[in-house]
């Protein structure tokens, strides 16, 4: 460690004349946090809905006071700014369910921008294609945009994360999830998706919107459906970040992993020379899960696990380029499996 720190000074002094040091240094070893690259703070992360509730939906344990003032705290502390909380899924009809809309649910986010001002809240609203989503159905859409809006302004918050999915065929663990597929539903999936966000940015021309997708890197194979990156330049118009799902890759291997990972920041690039001029940030997400056996396919957590999945970003980052930001953050998936040693790592690595 004394060999890297003393290596680490000398690369700071030679900044100016020789910026490639950065990258260097950085490629020598993931074993320790200091690893130099131009990434942002604007993180995030994904949420259960006992915040808005009032109560844990798995075991009905009531939400305290405590509950709300630990989560705040753990969030400050950790650097992240946006929580995505669980107000959906919408349902059959478009509608969202009732309990966002409560008294208790307006009065936890007051509670919670009180003990973490700088917080930004964005209800997480979404679905399942042909579960409860419809983005085929012209009065789904029309109840799913009116509810949108009302619950931006019923918690008064200034924006929402979309989070809108499409179960591939193939998985008998995930295929019981969907039922009723129609013909054709995969191939204008993407472009009714998009036609979502124009219609709730016109709608909410002021509001953030935040949405997702999963990777658009070659050899990921997830479970959801990809968006091909001309479909996302059409969906980048309408939001205000983006967060690409970096687990659930289906790879094993860590030189296809970094390679992946570089593609996809690479898209990101492309995406950003895309925007005409427009700020939209990009988040990287990685996942803290309990990893289910019908999905570990998906999931090789000797690959996808934290450090890795952070120290593999920030020299995929480095190697696109070690002068611009590309990547403005992490989206951690998801916070109620998200546990101290984890929280630690994240700070660590991140």
């Amino acid at each position: 460690m004394d060999k890297r720190l003393t290596l680490f000074r000398l690369m700071q002094n030679s900044l100016c004349k020789c910026p490639v040091a950065i990258l260097t240094y950085a490629l020598l070893s993931c074993s320790e946090p200091v690893i130099i690259a131009p990434i942002g703070q604007e993180n995030a992360i994904w949420s259960e809905s006992k915040y808005l509730r009032g109560h844990k939906p798995s075991t009905k344990e009531p939400l305290t006071e405590k509950h709300l003032l630990d989560y705040a705290q753990t969030l400050k502390n950790n650097n992240i700014k946006y929580a995505y909380l669980f107000a959906g899924p919408y349902q059959k009809d478009g509608h969202l369910p009732e309990y966002p809309f409560s008294e208790l649910a307006i009065n936890n986010v007051k509670k919670l921008k009180r003990y973490y001002p700088e917080i930004v809240i964005l209800p997480w609203v979404g679905g399942i294609q042909n579960k409860t989503v419809f983005l085929d159905d012209s009065l789904w859409v029309k109840n799913a945009l009116s509810d949108s809006q009302k619950l931006m302004r019923t918690l008064n918050v200034s924006g929402l994360h979309v989070d809108l999915e499409f179960i591939m065929k193939g998985d008998p663990y995930l295929e019981r999830i969907v039922s009723d597929r129609k013909a054709g539903d995969r191939e204008v999936y993407a472009a009714n998706v998009n036609k979502f966000h124009k219609k709730l940015r016109l709608l909410n021309p002021d509001a953030f919107i935040s949405s997702v997708v999963v990777s658009t890197a070659p050899d990921t194979k997830p479970w959801k459906r990809k968006t091909t990156l001309n479909e996302l330049k059409e969906l980048v118009k309408h939001v205000d970040q983006l967060s690409f799902l970096y687990y659930d890759t289906f790879i094993s291997d860590q030189n296809v992993f970094e390679q992946n990972c570089h593609h996809q920041i690479m898209d990101i690039q492309t995406l950003r020379n895309s925007s005409q001029g427009r700020e939209i940030q990009y988040l990287m997400a990685i996942g803290t899960f309990v990893n289910e056996r019908p999905l570990r396919k998906y999931r090789d957590l000797n690959i996808e696990n934290i450090s890795n999945s952070i120290c593999t970003i920030k020299r995929s980052s480095l190697k696109v380029s070690k002068e611009s930001q590309l990547v403005d953050g992490l989206a951690i998936y998801c916070e109620w499996e998200t546990h101290e040693t984890e929280w630690e790592d994240i700070s660590k690595y991140w």
